[in-house]
């Protein structure tokens, strides 16, 4: 079971890199909660070890895979 999730997620990922490029940042928005506000690109993440703090909108305009890796 664990190898079919590899390699469906593996797939994607492969996928993904034959999805042109874009020709400059689309303008789009989706209210997704209604207590968030802005963009995406105005908020951020920590990395997994939580020592370092990545800013969304150092991606503008680039194709984005987020994946919720949280266990139950």
């Amino acid at each position: 079971m664990a190898r079919l999730l590899q390699a469906c997620c593996l797939l994607s990922l492969l996928l993904a890199g034959f999805v042109p490029q874009s020709r400059g940042q689309v303008k789009s928005k989706v209210d997704c909660h209604g207590g968030m506000s802005g963009t995406i690109y105005e908020y951020g993440a920590l990395t997994i070890n939580g020592e370092e703090y990545v800013p969304f909108k150092q991606f503008a305009g680039k194709y984005l895979l987020f994946v919720n890796v949280a266990s139950y």
